[in-house]
């Protein structure tokens, strides 16, 4: 629903569904909760369970005063608690992309911190320069992020799990 950008806040994710019955109630569940905060649902995106690394948010925003912001923070839930996050102005290239993946504290464990398994740093970096590319080009666009984005491991790339846009 365009009214509810954060969906796990408004009880409208369900993870780990295992079957169609489960689905069902899951379906069920969600209706319930967003529901109650006024939103009729209308559809219900179901889609595969991704696993990786870690969790990254990748998004921009244009700022009236300076202009296109790219932003890279840890992703999922922690994004808000934590705010360890690097901001540059768009657009940025791979070099800046990977200072900024060095910038986010909460990051350092894709690096392969105390011989964890390496995430495809470089696949995010590529996302971040992508992203920032976009944040100039699209003027329609106030504001895109995606989270989570989940880093795979070395090689693997990453995946977008969830997205929002914000037109002007």
């Amino acid at each position: 629903a365009a009214d509810m950008p954060h969906k796990t806040e408004a009880g409208g994710v369900e993870l780990g569904v295992r079957d169609g019955s489960a689905l069902i109630a899951a379906i069920t569940r969600i209706a319930a909760n967003v529901g109650a905060r006024g939103t009729r649902l209308e559809r219900v995106l179901v889609q595969p369970m991704v696993t990786g690394l870690g969790e990254v948010l990748v998004g921009y925003r244009i700022d009236r005063d300076v202009g296109p912001l790219i932003m890279l923070a840890a992703g999922g839930v922690l994004a808000e608690i934590y705010r360890d996050r690097a901001l540059h102005l768009a657009p940025v290239d791979l070099t800046i992309a990977h200072e900024m993946i060095a910038e986010v504290r909460g990051l350092a464990v894709l690096a392969g911190y105390r011989n964890r398994p390496a995430g495809d740093l470089d696949a995010l970096a590529q996302t971040v320069v992508a992203l920032s590319q976009l944040a100039v080009m699209d003027d329609a666009v106030a504001e895109a992020e995606t989270n989570p984005l989940i880093v795979h491991a070395r090689g693997q790339g990453v995946t977008a799990v969830d997205a929002l846009v914000r037109r002007l």
